[in-house]
């Protein structure tokens, strides 16, 4: 069964075995592609960005790196929830507890930040939008961390 360590933001993959392990290495690599490619895609995009392979129209290679960037995360998504399916209780429970903060989080800050973005004339993205539900999810794995697993 996963070992959850670094203070609940980490699991220790030295304690997965076989298939779990497996899955959950090319979870993390597709999932560090996808966020280079979403990363890359939010610079070379916006109007202030260094466009790299010129115009949209003038190239193809932004649809495949579209498409690379999709299946990136398809991949995560199903690897992540292989391992899933394969660990304990006290695992699901904090999976469920990470997601609920991020959504907490999602709702809490960035919704009240696109709402206020017209009247502070600030340009929100997606970024904004997965850094609210980042911190929320930071924060309830830390609060699990300390509730379920933390030794006195």
């Amino acid at each position: 069964m996963a070992k959850i360590s670094g203070y609940g933001f980490w699991i220790d993959i030295k304690s997965l075995k076989g298939a779990d392990k497996r899955n959950w290495i090319i979870c993390l690599i597709a999932s560090g592609i996808a966020g280079g490619l979403a990363g890359w895609f939010s610079v070379a995009l916006s109007e202030n960005g260094i466009d790299a392979f010129g115009s949209i129209k003038e190239n193809t290679y932004y649809i495949w790196l579209a498409i690379t960037e999709l299946a990136c995360i398809y991949i995560a998504v199903y690897t992540y929830i292989q391992v899933l399916k394969n660990q304990d209780q006290l695992f699901q429970k904090y999976n469920e507890m990470t997601m609920i903060g991020g959504a907490v989080g999602f709702i809490l800050i960035s919704i009240p930040i696109a709402v206020i973005s017209p009247f502070i004339e600030y340009e929100y993205g997606i970024m904004e939008l997965f850094f609210g539900f980042a911190l929320g999810a930071i924060i309830n794995s830390y609060r699990f961390y300390i509730l379920f697993i933390k030794e006195d």
